[in-house]
């Protein structure tokens, strides 16, 4: 074979054929980190003439594609500790619609007055308002550079329609899962400090100091009568929200997270994907928030960890 290679020929890329695996070799592309591998190009590279046999090398990923991720669940489900603890190990951007929306009313804008009379009546701030001030945090540069953690929506249908139409859909979608009576029991004796910006809560972890305690506030909507409205908003809007990504999602209980289950959903996350390359996968996790939040954060952890892995180990084109 040595003498039938031409030394001065040009550089040739070569493609291995695209053949979507059978079943019976299905479950072994799965869990075979070779079998990713032999996705990627391969691309002769320049030699000198004296070299008979030609070298390869990987053409590996421009760039690992960052986490998208989703959090929801009812006021006091414990979402606000699990984003603190996400954004500071995998340095995701949290973007808070209801942050973004006190800082309207905040400011004293007109969209600002309007959002105050819905959220004091415990209803749902329009679409018109929140949409543009998400999606503009969407787009900026540090979202798109390190991934986005998006906390509080989408809230409804129709805004989860809106977000699928400017091209913005999560990996993963966290959905925490708390009883109706201990929400209540979470709300109602929930507490800010003006000063540190810090939540307490005067059962379950009352502030340090006298001092502290005297200067804390209440939320004007942390009173049991809205927040029974809101969770019953909450809960009439998250199945609609689910529904919308019903054709393209992956179901995992949080207790198959630490087991072969969870492995299998997010592998089959990648075939599916490579059979489907224009299609975005979703893999949702219900998790019970009613855990300690070191419990709770250790089920996300692992989502995310093996989801993170997948990406690193296929192309960027089957995960975009």
């Amino acid at each position: 074979m040595a003498g039938c290679v031409n030394s001065i020929s040009p550089p040739v890329t070569l493609y291995p054929p695209r053949v979507s695996p059978s079943p019976a070799a299905r479950s072994s592309f799965l869990f075979s980190g070779d079998s990713v591998h032999s996705l990627y190009r391969l691309r002769r590279v320049s030699r000198s003439p004296s070299i008979v046999s030609p070298k390869f090398q990987i053409v590996t990923a421009e760039k690992t594609e960052p986490l998208k991720i989703m959090i929801s669940g009812a006021p006091a489900s414990g979402k606000g500790t699990q984003c603190e603890l996400i954004t500071h190990k995998y340095g995701l951007v949290h973007i808070s619609a209801g942050d973004l929306l006190r800082a309207e009313i905040a400011s004293g804008s007109e969209n600002g007055r309007r959002a105050k009379e819905y959220m004091e009546k415990g209803q749902l701030v329009p679409d018109e308002i929140v949409v543009m001030m998400v999606k503009d945090r969407l787009s900026q540069t540090d979202s798109k550079q390190n991934g986005w953690l998006l906390d509080g929506y989408p809230r409804s249908s129709s805004q989860a329609t809106a977000l699928k139409g400017f091209g913005f859909q999560p990996d993963l979608f966290i959905l925490l899962e708390v009883p109706e009576d201990i929400l209540i029991e979470r709300v109602v004796g929930r507490r800010l400090d003006p000063v540190t910006g810090k939540i307490y809560h005067l059962k379950y972890s009352p502030p340090e100091t006298e001092e502290i305690a005297a200067r804390l506030t209440q939320r004007f909507d942390d009173t049991e009568e809205k927040a029974k409205l809101r969770l019953k908003t909450h809960n009439q809007n998250v199945s609609d929200v689910l529904s919308m990504y019903d054709d393209i999602t992956i179901k995992a209980c949080d207790f198959h997270l630490h087991s072969f289950h969870f492995s299998f959903a997010v592998s089959s996350l990648t075939i599916y994907v490579k059979q489907n390359e224009e299609t975005s996968v979703i893999i949702i996790i219900q998790i019970k928030g009613t855990r300690s939040k070191e419990e709770v954060f250790a089920h996300i952890d692992t989502a995310l960890s093996e989801l993170l892995q997948q990406k690193n180990s296929a192309p960027s084109s089957l995960l975009s």
